[in-house]
């Protein structure tokens, strides 16, 4: 149960960045929408329901403020991080049918480790490569999992997104750019995680807040509500 909690916690906070635009223009900009798909795969010959797994994730980013929205569980569920810049809080939303509860703390309380504890460490290693992608120029990095699997992959991120440590507090951090296309792997699952539709649009500051419907609760009322959805 707990493996599946720590899939939709990673990615969330994996996602505190955001991202391009569908113009073909090279100009910056920080305000927009990018989808994520999530493509998972067993390192095991172990059969797995990968429909309670997250397979697509929007960002919505404006002036460095960021709402990352994670969806799985056949669409059942959405696990919403929200990174609110002006206000300095962190929150997260949980809606599942007819419940919908929050948790809240500041930006500051730096209390979000634990949730890389099912990920190896990786080595990212920086090349002169560049490549364009959905019209923008991304420089690649290649980075490998620590582990007995010794199994690497292609970054490919972007400085034409104007957000403020975009990887900060993740395993990325050395990564100077928003990602457009990455892995990451939890208990033998590797999760490939790649940027589908790209909009330059306006976002309402309303998707930073609180919605009203929402409950207040504790985090660990948050995991132990996730963890009955297994």
């Amino acid at each position: 149960m707990r493996q599946q909690i720590c899939f939709y916690f990673l990615l969330i906070f994996l996602l505190t960045f955001s991202g391009c635009s569908d113009f073909k223009s090279k100009k910056e900009f920080n305000e927009g929408t990018i989808e994520y798909s999530i493509q998972t795969q067993d390192e095991t010959q172990s059969s797995f329901n990968s429909s309670l797994l997250p397979n697509k994730i929007t960002v919505k980013f404006r002036d460095n403020n960021t709402s990352n929205k994670v969806e799985g569980l056949s669409g059942a569920v959405t696990l919403t991080y929200i990174n609110n810049i002006d206000d300095k809080n962190g929150i997260i939303l949980v809606k599942f049918l007819n419940k919908k509860l929050f948790f809240e703390e500041p930006l500051t309380s730096g209390n979000i480790s634990s949730t890389y504890s099912g990920m190896p460490n990786i080595t990212i290693k920086e090349t002169n490569d560049t490549i364009t992608y959905q019209g923008y120029k991304c420089k690649k990095a290649i980075a490998s999992f620590n582990d007995s699997s010794n199994y690497s992959f292609e970054i490919l991120y972007t400085n034409d997104i104007k957000i403020a440590n975009p990887n900060a507090n993740t395993p990325f951090e050395s990564i100077n750019g928003v990602m457009l296309m990455f892995k990451v792997k939890l208990y033998k699952h590797i999760m490939s995680i790649t940027a589908t539709t790209i909009k330059r649009e306006h976002i309402p500051k309303d998707n930073f807040s609180i919605p009203s419907e929402y409950v207040r609760v504790s985090k660990k009322t948050i995991e132990d509500f996730l963890s009955l959805l297994q």
